[in-house]
């Protein structure tokens, strides 16, 4: 039986699937008991940080790498999370556990904190990159939960209709925060929480290692509980990717410690987007006068890229500042089957800004200095932002756990050390959901497609699953333990059955990115929820997930995109 259930991270995913637990639960003799982990003081994930604080308090991501005595640490996910902690093994070898033999929630065990450590800045930063006067890139309606459908259409919340049908962060933030407490999700959560290890311990039981922080103690509390299954919901917004530090792009030059050295010279030049609401308030006001080169260079032409542009093109007039974004993949306004394909056309034709190929090395001259694969260098930087994206990972998985799922974050071939990039995917998984080898570990939210009936297609596949994993278990008696296959193949599709789906997939969309992602609206439907659907609880299906006319506004929502950015760039 599955009885109780770790669901690790408070953000959006892990949240809809508590409450999709809970909603079962009230109508099931087989209830299971759900234990969130949530590292922050508050739930929310992406979501939970408000745009002005912590400026001065929290570690920039930057200056986190900075401090590395190898660089080549942020390349490995695993090394850069367990640095400096308890339990970090001996010459980078599996997770020292021996202190914590006999410890439980109710008996922890108590260690000094340690403060300052590299992870702190990136993995469990407060910033998350929200600013003010954020917009969302999709429409509020598809930024809704379950149990909001009946506020379709309706101001439940005052809507910015300068914006519309994108939403501003104050709706966001209402939404998330009726969701939470009108369905009591916080008392299912452990807060300030971490979960550090996670490992199967023989063919049934997971074993989780959490470190509990309370704010006002010196110390963490360090424990051992064990679970039937593990639900990771720890989001795709977490680790920053930054080529060069956590991956070596082809023809990067022969100094391996150039963009380290670069960073260690000229400290607050590098930004990731992740800190971008520290940058806006502590360096944009004043940019005009402390501007040595009056050149900003923009890594990347994502949504992040576009909205940075927003944020500093009327310093062009200002100040004649020049504008560059390097990028590996050249404009290509001909591919309308990316939705953003209107920013390949303005690049393509725009004299505003200048695009440059990727970066090759960060050059620690009398000047910042950058030179490009085309050969070409830019002597005097005053910025370089990486709109850069982030990686998937979970480092708190053993490795051996991973190697035996067949888990693996895919590498980019652009990578001479085959290290992942932000194109990347998760390997071995089922629907985007299940581990193909193991459907006790389940992964919410890697397939978000930007809208949050997303994260409940995910978890009502994942509660369905496990309770009719229940109620079968309980009807037939099963004598197959530990594995109860028997159960397993009434549920979930034939192990041979799930391959071809991940090998179909694959075909689809090539080894990237694009494998989570389903564009457009209808695609999702049709490719990933429907599969879904045959596992959701029962009696449940997905009619009130999506309003009526949820591709139609898909649509409206990336056209006003477009409008209220080329409206910018042409006062």
């Amino acid at each position: 039986m599955i009885r109780k259930v770790a669901v690790i991270g408070g953000g959006p995913a892990g949240l809809t699937t508590v409450y999709n637990f809970l909603k079962v639960n009230k109508d099931s003799d087989l209830a299971v008991q759900c234990v969130g982990f949530e590292a922050k003081s508050k739930l929310g994930g992406v979501w939970s940080d408000t745009p002005g604080s912590n400026l001065d308090t929290h570690p920039m991501i930057f200056e986190k790498l900075g401090s590395l005595r190898d660089e080549r640490t942020a390349a490995d996910s695993r090394a850069l999370f367990y640095e400096g902690t308890p339990l970090a093994g001996i010459d980078g070898g599996e997770v020292n556990l021996s202190g914590l033999s006999g410890s439980s929630s109710s008996k922890p065990v108590k260690l000094a904190r340690k403060s300052g450590l590299t992870r702190d800045g990136i993995y469990f930063s407060d910033k998350t990159g929200l600013y003010d006067d954020f917009m969302s890139n999709v429409p509020e309606d598809l930024m809704r939960y379950e149990d909001d459908i009946n506020d379709y259409g309706q101001n439940a919340c005052a809507r910015n209709d300068r914006i519309a049908p994108l939403t501003d962060l104050p709706s966001i933030k209402y939404h998330l925060d009726n969701f939470i407490s009108k369905n009591d999700l916080e008392e299912n959560y452990r807060m300030n929480t971490s979960v550090e290890y996670v490992d199967k311990t023989g063919a049934s039981k997971w074993m989780v290692v959490a470190k509990r922080s309370v704010p006002e103690n010196d110390y963490d509390e360090w424990y051992i509980e064990y679970f039937d299954a593990v639900v990771v919901a720890s989001g795709h917004f977490q680790i920053p990717y930054i080529p060069f530090f956590m991956s070596k792009p082809e023809g990067r030059g022969a100094a391996e410690t150039a963009i380290h050295r670069f960073n260690q010279k000229y400290p607050g030049t590098l930004v990731h987007v992740k800190d971008i609401d520290i940058w806006y308030h502590k360096v944009l006001p004043s940019f005009e006068k402390t501007s040595r080169y009056r050149r900003i260079i923009i890594v990347g032409k994502s949504f992040s890229c576009m909205d940075v542009l927003k944020r500093i093109i009327h310093l062009k007039k200002s100040m004649s500042l020049e504008i560059f974004i390097s990028t590996d993949v050249p404009p290509m306004p001909e591919n309308t089957a990316n939705p953003f394909y209107w920013f390949d056309e303005w690049l393509a034709e725009t004299q505003q800004v200048v695009v440059k190929p990727q970066i090759t090395e960060f050059v620690s001259q009398t000047t910042p200095t950058l030179r490009f694969a085309d050969g070409s260098e830019l002597g005097g930087v005053d910025c370089v932002i990486f709109a850069t994206g982030y990686l998937y990972g979970f480092p708190f998985l053993s490795s051996r756990l991973l190697d035996e799922c067949r888990i693996s974050i895919t590498p980019d071939p652009r990578n001479t050390d085959n290290q992942p990039s932000n194109i990347s995917r998760v390997s071995g998984l089922y629907l985007h959901t299940f581990s193909i080898a193991d459907p006790t570990l389940t992964f919410p939210g890697v397939s978000s497609n930007a809208n949050f009936q997303s994260f409940h297609i995910s978890a009502k596949a994942i509660v369905g699953a496990y309770h009719r994993f229940n109620t079968l278990s309980q009807q037939q008696n099963p004598t197959d333990a530990p594995y109860y296959d028997s159960i397993w193949r009434q549920i979930l599709p034939s192990l041979d059955d799930q391959l071809v789906w991940s090998k179909k997939r694959l075909a689809k969309t090539g080894n990237t990115g694009a494998y989570h992602f389903y564009y457009p609206l209808p695609l999702l439907i049709e490719g990933w929820e429907k599969p879904c659907e045959a596992v959701f609880p029962f009696g449940q299906d997905a009619k009130n997930l999506f309003p009526p006319n949820a591709p139609q506004l898909s649509t409206d929502g990336i056209a006003k995109l477009r409008d209220i950015f080329l409206e910018v760039m042409e006062q």
